[in-house]
């Protein structure tokens, strides 16, 4: 059966204006990112560590994990957090599932991994939603789309929730339809809400979900939309079934 929408809560008639992002968007996207250094482990362990990721693959991430565990102190998370963000998840969509299994491998010790991880995606989905590319640039939004996945299987679909404080996704929805970045806004928060096709607590009906459906519903019912954003709306509520 097809999932029902909310009605739409903006004007269809309205033509977008071309603006920055304003406020209210959650810190990830309004907080300013200043360069932060990450206290880096010395050159020898970082040339382990990174060997060790470059060599993950799914029968080994056991073993991998235990040897990570080994190696690295909690102190140097941040950076190797960072790493893995800008590296390989916002560019490696189709190894999202064989980092999670070793993240998961990591158990108690991995639990500031995971948070420091989930951080460093916020903050690189903010620089890239407020990157003066984000509209122009392919690879930018490519970037941006799997930290979308990403995010959704960090929170969504291990039934936590995305803090409006941090990323206010209905907010975000409707500044990037009245701002001229829908193309790049849509694309990111369909791919995050599929996260939730497979959770307990976000799945249809959560109010939290049906809400942010309806206003993409009023997006898809705009005069010209372009087609690349209309079929993400539709693949979305065709995967949240």
């Amino acid at each position: 059966s097809s999932l029902e929408l909310p009605a739409p809560v903006i004007p269809v008639d309205a033509k977008p204006r071309v603006a920055e992002f304003g406020p209210r968007l959650g810190r990830a996207v309004s907080v300013s990112d200043e360069e932060s250094e990450h206290e880096a482990p010395p050159e020898n362990l970082l040339d382990r560590i990174q060997f060790l990721i470059n060599n993950l693959a799914p029968s080994n991430v056991e073993s991998k994990s235990q040897e990570l565990k080994e190696l690295l102190e909690p102190k140097y998370f941040n950076w190797l957090a960072h790493f893995l963000v800008v590296k390989r998840i916002s560019t490696q969509a189709n190894y999202h599932s064989m980092y999670l299994s070793f993240l998961d491998q990591l158990g108690e010790y991995g639990k500031g991994l995971l948070k420091a991880i989930l951080e460093s995606a916020y903050r690189n989905i903010g620089k890239l939603l407020r990157s003066p590319k984000i509209t122009t640039s392919s690879s930018e939004r490519s970037y941006l789309k799997n930290l979308g996945i990403w995010l959704g299987q960090i929170t969504l679909a291990r039934n936590r929730p995305i803090l409006q404080i941090m990323l206010d996704c209905k907010e975000l929805l409707l500044q990037g339809y009245e701002t001229g970045k829908l193309i790049a806004v849509a694309p990111f928060l369909a791919k995050t809400l599929e996260g939730a096709k497979n959770s307990f607590v976000f799945r249809p009906p959560n109010p939290w979900l049906m809400g942010l459906l309806g206003v993409f519903r009023s997006v898809y019912n705009v005069e010209g939309l372009k087609m690349n954003i209309k079929f993400e709306v539709e693949a979305l509520c065709k995967n949240l079934g």
